[in-house]
């Protein structure tokens, strides 16, 4: 038998290898919630980010739309408008609830940051000691609406967390900074 997880040959019948079973006690015990909850943040949603973001998409749309009058006439031109702001809904509809189930929690020793996609949940835990290194970015429309992503690098190659659209993020920043150098000085 093989462990399912990562494949190695198993001595004593069973679905996982003890490297495996090892790390996914220690997973649970991250996860579990058992210190005071220090600082947390949320994803803001910016309807006028996400416009500015998604410009190619809506150009590409409006090509769409003109091109369906011009070569399907006034019912159809209507119609494929109307899809494409339908789409263009769904498409904000969709970046709105992500936005608005994802957060990121501090602890007194570590930080979870849970996301949600449209298939996907996403729940990771990181102790403040496998954060080798953080920093915060903003694009040119992330300035005009006022809001960053902060990428925290963690062990492990291209390993580590990103928040994104992160409210007030030079504030934010400091803020989680001052958390995670707190541990480390005591």
């Amino acid at each position: 038998m093989r462990c399912k997880i990562c494949g190695a040959e198993l001595k004593k019948e069973g679905n996982i290898c003890k490297n495996c079973y090892e790390k996914q006690k220690e997973q649970e015990k991250l996860k579990a919630d058992n210190e005071q909850e220090v600082f947390r943040i949320n994803r803001k949603y910016s309807p006028k980010f996400n416009l500015l973001k998604n410009g190619e998409l809506i150009v590409l749309l409006m090509i769409i739309a003109l091109a369906g009058f011009s070569s399907y006439g006034t019912f159809l031109g209507i119609l494929i408008t109307i899809l494409c702001l339908v789409a263009l809904g769904a498409w904000l509809f969709f970046n709105k609830k992500r936005a608005m189930g994802t957060r990121t929690y501090f602890y007194e020793t570590k930080l979870r940051h849970k996301a949600k996609y449209l298939f996907v949940d996403k729940d990771e835990v990181v102790p403040y000691n496998d954060i080798k290194d953080m920093a915060y970015f903003q694009t040119r429309s992330q300035k005009m609406c006022k809001i960053g992503d902060i990428r925290f690098y963690t062990k492990g190659f291209l390993s580590g967390i990103t928040i994104n659209d992160i409210p007030e993020i030079e504030e934010s920043f400091n803020k989680m900074r001052d958390i995670i150098n707190s541990t480390r000085e005591g």
